[in-house]
């Protein structure tokens, strides 16, 4: 039988950690076995009722369950959290925080362009509920500062936005939200640990759509939340519990599968998103490139301040508007038309196709946002993807 490989890996180097740390060790087998099983017996009356106390004990998968808790372990070591909560979409990972931690008469201050499911939940789903939200650009901190009224409770953010990448300053924002006693929760989807890790700069409650980087390979659905040990516990003794959206055993298996080359995919993901972002800033084309991690981006001084790198994920505003975009998405090949993002195909998508109307009059891309591509840059070998790219651009 094999050595059995944990504690001593939880702060090891980021790929180390994810190939080892949090694993059982079952009969030597080098990857852990999907525990399937909805429910655990007892031997007897009284283990069975310690285990209604222990966090470790497992009794019933929706509450506890030896392949999500592995994958758990990672997540929460991968963004130097204290624990986290596997959910089945990263909207029931976004919807069961908010809900935990917000209750009638709350206000929430909340960073734009937002992925769009967050904006429905706040802007037309939770006031039912009693809970407002006001939504301010988070690069402006005299604006978040004059949207925080008696009643708010949070401060609600992305790392990089859904769409065009902006950043901002977030220890000052931390700051502001210690001084009012705020909550800060950020969605770091996008960022990803791999380049910023949001708790090491005081935020709170970090949230991902597991379904994209830390996946990996297009088949999982999946969200998590990664927080302090506290916190984590009373998510999983209310909204765990009582809404039921945990993750199942063999999506959870199928995540630690992906998070075990996590490291290795976003080098390359970088690499490539990297190359292609330079050869389309230089295009004649393409008006802007928003990838802040560019050194002529307006945002460059900041971003390298916060972020260790970039990932595959970016935007580009063409000359040419609506039919150029159109007439560019259709003529690529490796490029998928698809709306997600993360895994190891190429994905090519604009956001005119996705933002809610209600979001686009608040923000000022609303004129460039009929000019504007977003990418995913896959795996696929570097230089067919740049062929592919350069064909279809000089289709316009």
């Amino acid at each position: 039988m094999s050595k059995p490989l944990g504690k001593e890996t939880k702060d090891a180097g980021m790929q180390t950690m994810l190939a080892h740390y949090g694993d059982e060790t079952f009969l030597g087998a080098v990857v852990p076995p999907v525990f399937m099983n909805t429910l655990f017996t007892f031997d007897s009356y009284e283990a069975f009722h310690k285990s209604q106390w222990q966090q470790e004990a497992y009794y019933y998968s929706r509450i506890s369950n030896p392949t999500r808790q592995i994958a758990e372990k990672k997540l929460a070591a991968l963004e130097k959290g204290e624990a986290a909560k596997l959910f089945t979409s990263g909207m029931a990972a976004i919807s069961s925080t908010l809900l935990h931690c917000l209750s009638q008469g709350d206000h929430v201050v909340c960073s734009y362009p937002i992925y769009g499911g967050t904006y429905q939940l706040l802007q037309n789903y939770l006031p039912k509920f009693g809970v407002t939200a006001d939504f301010v650009d988070f690069r402006q901190l005299d604006q978040v500062q004059a949207a925080i009224k008696p009643n708010t409770k949070m401060l609600y953010c992305e790392g990089f936005s859904t769409f065009y990448m902006d950043v901002f300053d977030i220890p000052a924002v931390v700051q502001i939200a210690k001084k009012h006693q705020l909550l800060t929760v950020m969605d770091n989807t996008c960022a990803t640990p791999a380049t910023m890790r949001p708790i090491e700069w005081g935020i709170d409650i970090v949230i991902h759509s597991a379904s994209k980087y830390l996946s990996g390979h297009s088949d999982v659905t999946a969200g998590v939340v990664i927080a302090s040990q506290e916190r984590i516990d009373a998510i999983a003794n209310n909204e765990i519990v009582l809404l039921g959206a945990t993750l199942a055993p063999l999506e959870a298996w199928l995540l630690t599968r992906g998070l075990k080359t996590f490291g290795l995919r976003m080098k390359q993901h970088a690499e490539s998103a990297m190359r292609i972002a330079l050869m389309l800033s230089q295009h004649p084309h393409v008006s802007r490139v928003n990838l802040p991690l560019l050194e002529q981006h307006e945002q460059y001084e900041l971003a390298v301040r916060q972020f260790k790198g970039n990932t595959g994920l970016f935007s580009f505003e063409l000359h040419g508007g609506p039919s150029a975009v159109a007439k560019l998405m259709n003529n690529l090949k490796l490029f998928q038309i698809g709306v997600s993002w993360g895994g190891f195909e190429s994905l090519i998508y604009s956001p005119g196709l996705a933002i809610n109307p209600e979001q686009k009059s608040r923000t000022e891309h609303e004129t460039r946002l009929e000019h504007t591509v977003r990418l995913s840059v896959g795996l696929e070998d570097i230089d067919d993807l740049m062929e592919d790219f350069n064909q279809a651009l000089a289709s316009l």
